[in-house]
């Protein structure tokens, strides 16, 4: 475990308690009991790092072969044109650029545009909708929508950088149906993992990393179904 990874973890705790100020009743119970959740995870984190450390002395040393399978692929590439560093007071209704026909609906926590449908009927969203932190102000997501579709997505750790970044085709709202590579990151910025897509199921190579990098495993699918698993070790490397 990095120390970014324990530091995203501490903010993801501030976020949750910071949660708990304006939780009606009923949600505190599962508020607190994600902090204690959390809180749990960081100590068997920091309990087993040793053990994690140790074995990175066992790595098996990649050959060119099993570097070059192992390569992130390129992230997909959205047309986002808000920085990653955005917080909530600075953002102007001018800078979402809302499509003709929207309007803007603005909270404390969330601002995006969307085409209202009259009294009594949830607007459908059309543009950009951003998140963010409670506890910070900083960006959790940002998210691009084509008549309440979903068509490109940005996540951000609790503590900043991006977590993970796709396309999407969906035909239905709330569908979130991936399109090519889905990418997520560590919080320390390094890629962690890697999914292909064709039409909402896994098509092509999902690829996981640690977050130094090292791989773990590479699976191949069909249609939704595993074909192929690859590992740093395999035996084709040496062949």
């Amino acid at each position: 475990m990095t120390a970014t990874t324990e530091s995203d973890m501490e903010a993801m705790i501030a976020e949750l308690e910071a949660g708990l100020a304006t939780a009606p009743p009923e949600m505190r119970p599962i508020l607190e009991q994600q902090i204690a959740n959390c809180r749990g995870l960081l100590g068997m984190l920091a309990n087993a790092r040793p053990a994690m450390e140790e074995s990175k002395r066992h790595r098996v040393e990649l050959g060119e072969a099993a570097r070059a399978f192992f390569a992130p692929a390129p992230v997909a590439q959205i047309p986002a044109w808000l920085p990653d560093t955005l917080t909530r007071s600075e953002v102007t209704n001018e800078m979402l650029l809302c499509p003709a026909g929207a309007e803007i609906y603005a909270f404390d926590d969330s601002v995006g545009c969307a085409v209202p449908q009259g009294i009594g009927r949830i607007p459908i969203r059309q543009g950009l909708t951003l998140s963010f932190y409670q506890s910070t102000g900083r960006l959790s997501a940002q998210r691009f929508y084509e008549q309440g579709l979903l068509r490109w997505d940005v996540d951000y750790h609790p503590s900043g950088g991006r977590a993970a970044i796709g396309v999407y085709c969906d035909t239905e709202r709330m569908q979130y149906a991936a399109q090519g590579i889905v990418t997520r990151f560590a919080p320390n910025g390094t890629i962690v993992s890697q999914t292909d897509h064709l039409d909402g199921v896994r098509h092509g190579w999902t690829k996981l990393w640690e977050d130094d990098g090292y791989p773990i495993v590479a699976s191949r699918y069909e249609h939704g179904t595993e074909v192929e698993t690859v590992l740093p070790n395999d035996a084709r490397w040496n062949s």
